[in-house]
């Protein structure tokens, strides 16, 4: 079946087998036992070890498994919830999820609600299990030790987060829960290198806009003491002074007037003083938008080069991404399928706030909390960029407002939507259905035909100077797309538009060079043209 991928690991605790085979809206696991223990029929008979199915495959319904003392805990949306829910279920009684309980949190008044129970409020991504060795465990007495911990990874007010639970007798319930909190409000954390689960401690991963990566031991018994946490690692940059640089996150709504849009931005400090001269700063957007990936606030040394020169970059964490969860991503208040424009729209209305321009008679820039970026650029000093997907999303957006920007990079867009997914015999379309809908059929047909980059450039209007880029071996985004799009946009824009700039690499795929010096060769050139653009050369 074209529509789904296989992936094999290893339980955390290394007992089981999983075998998960999955697709965008549908998964089914199996598993296997690892030990060598044998099992004999009622004549006596060796019986091997065969793959038993935990859940039977459903449509639109995911679900993966965690072993945890004997039990499975199914992070799952059965039940048609928005997001993941906690359940939980012993092995070898599943009962193809007819078994399956919502994992309880304790409370004192015996009010015990369900500790996930898969709302808009809260998504979880994934439950990672700790059993500790008493012997090796000096915080807390080998009596008080709970019987296990969960590390739970997942997304709250739009940014990644991880819970420590403990679960004192049962898998079915919690005792207790506590959230790992950091001090910078634009940030990314994540499961870090932890490959022991008897260890006292779990190793999380931890960067900002301006804070390089770290790795952080946090002890499981008292994760919310900061003193006994430990930096095991720090990346260092040499020449970087944090205390230049500043980032902030706050919302924009979008022209329907309800949804907020996350916004990341960062600058160096001393920018502010061109902000106090009510001057236009460069500023440079850039967003993604699907298959629920989220772009998180994480530090990127490679940014610099733009900072200190002067430019503000702005993230937008627009809709079909998983920042805010699933229902972020899905139909109907998502970006998928029939309602794939939110995701374009949310860019541009985000580009509007930071120039302070209006849609019709909505104000976009009402926010949540005062930002710098209200009205921080105009669109001479306003530049884009996306890739691959997100070169959609740029592409979509110029076609919608031309005028609204000064330059733009695609990288290995997927501007041809079209052409390519009515064509089956292109590597991954099947599986890309859904995604974008299937235009064989006559609904996702017309709509992504309204959106398309390549069918909607308008006839004689300004564009922007473009930078399309593309890699002669791209199996995911065929090379003859971004040369398709630059043929156009030279064909049919007027002669007042920027220039079109088609950069081909005759080596590479989608993820341009695996060599280092290389990437770092090309991202300098597109810097170049960037900074070219912007009149901000040296």
């Amino acid at each position: 079946d074209e529509l789904f991928n296989v992936r094999i690991t290893k339980t955390f605790d290394g007992r089981f087998l999983i075998v998960r085979s999955s697709s965008k809206e549908s998964s089914e696991v199996h598993y296997l036992k690892l030990s060598h223990d044998s099992e004999s029929d009622e004549e006596g008979r060796v019986v091997e070890n065969q793959l038993t199915c935990i859940a039977k495959r459903r449509p639109k319904v995911l679900y993966r498994a965690t072993h945890c003392q004997g039990y499975w805990l199914i992070q799952t949306n059965y039940g048609e919830t928005p997001n993941l829910r906690l359940m939980a279920c012993p092995v070898g009684n599943e009962g193809n999820g007819e078994s399956w309980q919502n994992v309880l949190l304790d409370s004192e008044d015996g009010d015990n609600l369900p500790l996930f129970d898969g709302g808009d409020k809260c998504s979880l991504d994934g439950v990672t299990v700790f059993s500790p060795d008493s012997s090796i465990d000096g915080t807390k007495a080998p009596d008080s030790i709970p019987l296990a911990f969960g590390v739970a990874t997942g997304r709250e007010e739009g940014l990644p987060r991880i819970w420590i639970m403990e679960f004192d007798d049962s898998p079915l319930a919690v005792s207790k829960i506590t959230r790992l909190d950091f001090d910078e409000s634009a940030c990314d954390v994540g499961l870090g290198p932890n490959r022991d689960p008897t260890l006292p401690y779990v190793v999380v991963s931890y960067d900002s806009l301006v804070t390089p990566p770290s790795n952080i031991a946090v002890p499981l018994a008292n994760p919310v003491d900061l003193d006994v946490r430990r930096v095991l690692k720090q990346k260092e940059v040499p020449g970087y002074d944090k205390d230049l640089y500043a980032c902030e996150r706050t919302f924009v709504k979008s022209r329907d007037g309800k949804t907020e849009i996350p916004v990341s931005l960062v600058y160096r400090r001393d920018v502010l003083e061109k902000r106090n001269n009510e001057e236009s700063i460069p500023t440079h957007l850039y967003g993604y938008g699907s298959y629920g990936a989220s772009i998180e606030a994480s530090f990127r040394a490679i940014r610099l080069p733009l900072l200190n020169r002067g430019m503000v970059y702005v993230i937008a964490h627009v809709r079909g991404g998983g920042e805010n969860g699933r229902p972020w991503y899905e139909e109907p208040m998502g970006a998928k399928y029939l309602c794939k424009k939110n995701t374009f729209n949310d860019f541009v209305d985000v580009a509007r706030w930071l120039t302070g321009e209006e849609h019709g008679n909505l104000e976009l820039s009402t926010l949540v909390q005062p930002s710098i970026g209200k009205r921080i650029t105009n669109s001479r000093n306003l530049s884009c960029e996306g890739r691959s997907a997100g070169g959609l999303l740029i592409g979509a957006s110029m076609n919608q407002v031309p005028e609204l920007f000064r330059a733009a990079i695609l990288g290995v867009p997927f501007v041809d939507v079209a052409c390519t997914m009515v064509d089956a015999t292109i590597p991954l379309t099947v599986a890309e259905w859904e995604e974008w809908g299937n235009p064989n059929e006559e609904k996702y047909h017309d709509y992504i035909l309204s959106y398309c980059p390549m069918n909607n450039v308008k006839n004689g209007a300004v564009y922007p100077s473009c930078l399309l880029t593309g890699g002669l071996f791209d199996p995911r985004v065929q090379y003859w797309e971004p040369a398709k799009f630059a043929a156009e946009l030279r064909h049919s824009t007027s002669k007042d538009s920027g220039p079109i700039v088609l950069k081909m690499d005759m080596e590479a795929g989608h993820f341009s060079a695996s060599d280092r010096y290389k990437y770092l060769k090309e991202l300098a050139f597109d810097y170049a043209y960037l900074l070219d653009q912007l009149g901000l050369v040296l």
